[in-house]
């Protein structure tokens, strides 16, 4: 166990130097925060079996940025070629519209990237009349209306991506926000836009708050160690653990490092 002389300069170093993102790139874009980070070492578990442990106590609660939703452009018209001309026709308008009124269309399960008339062909090649690569293909499993895909079942043409807002009032008041932007692109022939499933929360790069959290877990460390006498020290692990997330509120999320500390002699 480290001496409380060397616990205390530890924790003091933690407040006086700001210690860098552990990601190389220097953080993740914008993350979907209802959607689960597993660590690499579980990514083959079986779903259901696997149960992620609760947060610690000690981590930073703020306000969402963003709020998204899923939504889908359909067709049913006769001819496939037809379908994919009025679902093209549709996407391209809603990201026309979006850019106007302060919204923006994305993909992505976890990290969003935003559809725009430079890269939708690439989001959605066979709409665009591309063949999909192998890469692309294995990434549809499982998905759950969040990253793009599209399909044609022979009678409709459809495409899933997202509509994100940005979160300056309530829940409510960013659905509304919306729906109003989805009624308002223009059907082209029998296309229209399908609103599914609730609003999700999204935060923006998430690991540039890591040095607010290791200043709050040294805080809390150095305050229970107060406790227990000049004798005792700290010990602090798990410092170097990815970022970690949760929707804690309509509007807000939890952000915290899965650390542990333990007090003794």
């Amino acid at each position: 166990m480290k001496n409380s002389a060397y616990a205390v300069a530890s924790i003091v170093a933690l407040f006086a130097a700001p210690l860098l993102a552990q990601d190389g790139d220097g953080g993740m874009g914008e993350v979907v925060v209802t959607a689960q980070r597993i660590s690499n070492n579980m990514a083959n578990v079986p779903v259901g079996i696997f149960q992620p442990p609760s947060p610690p106590v000690i981590g930073l609660k703020r306000q969402a940025d963003s709020a998204v939703r899923n939504i889908e452009i359909v067709s049913d018209s006769r001819e496939e070629a037809m379908r994919k001309r009025e679902v093209q026709a549709m996407l391209l308008d809603a990201i026309d519209r979006a850019k106007q009124g302060g919204f923006s269309l994305v993909t992505g399960r976890l990290e969003l990237v935003e559809v725009t008339r430079a890269n939708w062909q690439d989001q959605f090649p066979e709409l665009a009349g591309k063949a999909r690569d192998d890469e692309d293909e294995d990434s549809d499993d499982d998905d759950d209306g969040g990253s793009a895909a599209y399909e044609d079942d022979g009678g409709t043409t459809a495409i899933r991506l997202r509509v994100k807002t940005r979160l300056d009032g309530s829940i409510s008041n960013a659905q509304q926000k919306i729906s109003g932007f989805v009624k308002s692109v223009p059907a082209t022939g029998r296309s229209l836009i399908e609103q599914k499933g609730g609003l999700a929360l999204t935060i923006i790069n998430p690991d540039q708050y890591r040095d607010e959290i290791y200043r709050r877990i040294a805080a809390g460390a150095k305050h229970a160690v107060s406790f227990y006498g000049p004798d005792y020290g700290v010990e602090v692990n798990g410092l170097d653990a990815d970022i970690a997330w949760q929707q804690v509120s309509n509007t807000e999320v939890f952000l915290y490092i899965p650390y542990s500390f333990r007090i003794g002699k």
